[in-house]
């Protein structure tokens, strides 16, 4: 039953040719209206020799879906896709080939030897970074409204990781698992926030005027993006590891973390300017004195004037 729904279920009534329900009418201006269609000799007749005239609404134009094109040249769009792109192409190539390199790593290191089940298990501890990432980087991005520059932080943060994670994993279990924890919160974190945040976010740009249409078109072309480096990454690493070592995959991961962290650049300069702006505390007002104009922002800020916290600001009369 629940496939058949999924499959046959109609989600608006004009996709059948159907009206829409008459919502804001209530009962009785329903009853009526239904009973002007049934004996329409029974409806009031317009006042004769009155002006009659009649209010048309105007007809609203059906909205047309973005062009890719269009698509891409709303701001943050195409940084947004290509940040994605090198996220999921680290995130990916850890998602296939993490098991080997543990694997490898158990081989070559003294204190640790585990089988391939051990190994695929500890791989689990990547994915739980990325979801407590995820989360932090929801909670932070929603509490300071700066989604460019909680990614980027992460991005920065992850390159270094990376490098700790090649050279000290193979020193001990702890380290292991806690460098794969971190890797994980930091590679998985910018990568969850743009497919969900940032992509309704863009979807909602002003530029768009309200176009449901065009929400569509921009979370494909940024998640579309981002699948195209989920492809790659672990295809380089298999040709990687072919002709040369871990090494070489581990720097060409962080070459990419990098780059994606200065692609949003622009974005995050703007909003790290916009946090520095000078703001008005909405607890404090000023009071204002008979034929007194209302200071700006500006004046507000840097103005002597005795404040009072707390308190409503009432003009004498």
């Amino acid at each position: 039953m629940g496939v058949i729904t999924l499959l046959f279920l109609v989600v608006e009534p004009e996709a059948v040719d159907c009206e829409p329900p008459q919502h804001h009418l209530t009962p009785s201006t329903q009853r009526s209206k239904a009973d002007e269609e049934k004996h329409p000799l029974l409806a009031p007749a317009p006042l004769q020799g009155s002006l009659q005239t009649t209010a048309h609404c105007p007809e609203k134009q059906p909205e047309q879906a973005l062009s890719i094109w269009s698509a891409l040249k709303i701001p943050g769009v195409a940084m947004f896709a290509m940040c994605l792109f090198f996220a999921k192409f680290v995130s990916y190539i850890f998602l296939f080939w993490l098991p080997m390199y543990l694997k490898d790593l158990s081989k070559n290191s003294g204190p640790m030897h585990f089988s391939n089940e051990k190994a695929a298990d500890y791989c689990t501890l990547f994915d739980v970074g990325g979801i407590v990432g995820g989360i932090l980087a929801g909670v932070i991005s929603d509490r300071g409204g700066t989604r460019g520059l909680t990614c980027t932080v992460m991005l920065i943060l992850a390159v270094p990781t990376l490098w700790v994670f090649r050279r000290y994993g193979g020193e001990d279990l702890a380290h292991l698992l806690g460098l794969m924890l971190l890797t994980g919160a930091l590679v998985n974190g910018p990568y969850a926030l743009i497919t969900t945040a940032v992509s309704a976010d863009l979807g909602n740009h002003e530029q768009l005027k309200g176009n449901q249409k065009a929400k569509a078109t921009v979370a494909a072309i940024i998640d579309g993006t981002g699948s195209l480096g989920a492809a790659l990454g672990p295809y380089v690493t298999g040709q990687g590891l072919k002709h040369a070592n871990w090494d070489v995959v581990i720097y060409i991961m962080m070459g990419c973390l990098f780059v994606a962290a200065l692609l949003l650049s622009p974005i995050c300069i703007k909003e790290v300017l916009y946090l520095l702006q000078p703001k008005v505390d909405p607890s404090f007002t000023i009071i204002q004195k008979p034929g007194q104009s209302r200071p700006t922002d500006n004046q507000w800020k840097h103005s002597n004037a005795p404040l009072l916290k707390h308190s409503v600001c009432k003009t004498p009369t």
